[in-house]
């Protein structure tokens, strides 16, 4: 399969709110594990769906005047994980926050969704 291009800034953009989200989920893992604090889990949660729900303005921020061809691909998809986490978010379920990202078949150390989603694109 063949990437799309993106501008390398929205790109950086992109991944550096996907790091950002696996520290949120792992001090979230902790959070409820090892100190059973479930508001504190709830609301990291709720940090997770508000970066993902925040990425497509992000992203198109560093896009004006920078778009090239992948660029509508790029926002159309970030814009599909803002709606997915805008749901969760008004459902306020903990269990559909913390599934975001991550398909049935999901084992630890795989990527997850929004990080395949990046591989497919390259820096313009």
């Amino acid at each position: 399969m063949t990437k799309r291009k993106a501008p390398a800034a929205a790109l950086g953009v992109v991944r550096e709110a996907a790091g950002r989200i696996r520290e949120i989920e792992a001090e979230a893992g902790r959070l409820l594990h090892e100190a059973g604090d479930k508001a504190g889990y709830l609301r990291l949660m709720t940090e997770k769906c508000l970066v993902l729900e925040g990425l497509p303005d992000e992203a198109d921020e560093v896009l004006k005047g920078n778009a090239v061809d992948g660029s509508g691909a790029l926002l159309s998809g970030l814009e599909d994980f803002a709606r997915r986490a805008a749901l969760a978010l008004q459902l306020e379920s903990p269990f559909f926050m913390s599934a975001l990202l991550y398909p049935e078949d999901y084992r630890d150390g795989d990527p997850n969704d929004l990080e395949r989603f990046i591989d497919r694109f390259e820096a313009a």
